[in-house]
């Protein structure tokens, strides 16, 4: 391997090969829910966007600035998030997403933004439509 090219795990890697899943802005819904965390000044900013009915997630979107790891993480949460219960919460744990991403050590302070930015989204008020 290049000394230059930076070594990304498999899921990482196949998140961006194939463009990141579920990173879009919703579609005009009733049901909608978002929140963020992060600021961009300080290299990581991730929101999420959920048209919920019946307390239960259809479709989660997101928007992400940041390094790789952070941008597959979002993905795969929003993934993840799709068909569970707005209170079902135990599924997200920082550490083991790290594991699956593996990712450095030294990223799970990024990992945590977008476990904050998730929960701030299916604790969050309903978001502006438009």
């Amino acid at each position: 391997m290049d000394a230059g090219i930076l070594d990304y795990s498999g899921e990482v890697r196949h998140r961006f090969e194939t463009a990141p899943r579920h990173g879009r802005v919703l579609a005009q819904a009733h049901e909608r829910l978002a929140g963020g965390a992060g600021e961009p000044r300080r290299g990581v900013r991730v929101e999420f966007e959920a048209r919920v009915r019946g307390g239960r997630i259809l479709e989660c979107r997101f928007r992400a600035y940041g390094c790789p790891h952070v941008i597959a993480a979002a993905s795969w949460v929003a993934e993840h998030a799709e068909g569970r219960a707005l209170d079902e919460l135990d599924w997200l744990d920082p550490r083991a997403l790290a594991a699956t991403l593996e990712a450095p050590a030294h990223k799970l302070g990024n990992l945590l933004v977008v476990e904050d930015a998730f929960r701030a989204c299916v604790a969050g008020k309903p978001a502006a439509a438009g």
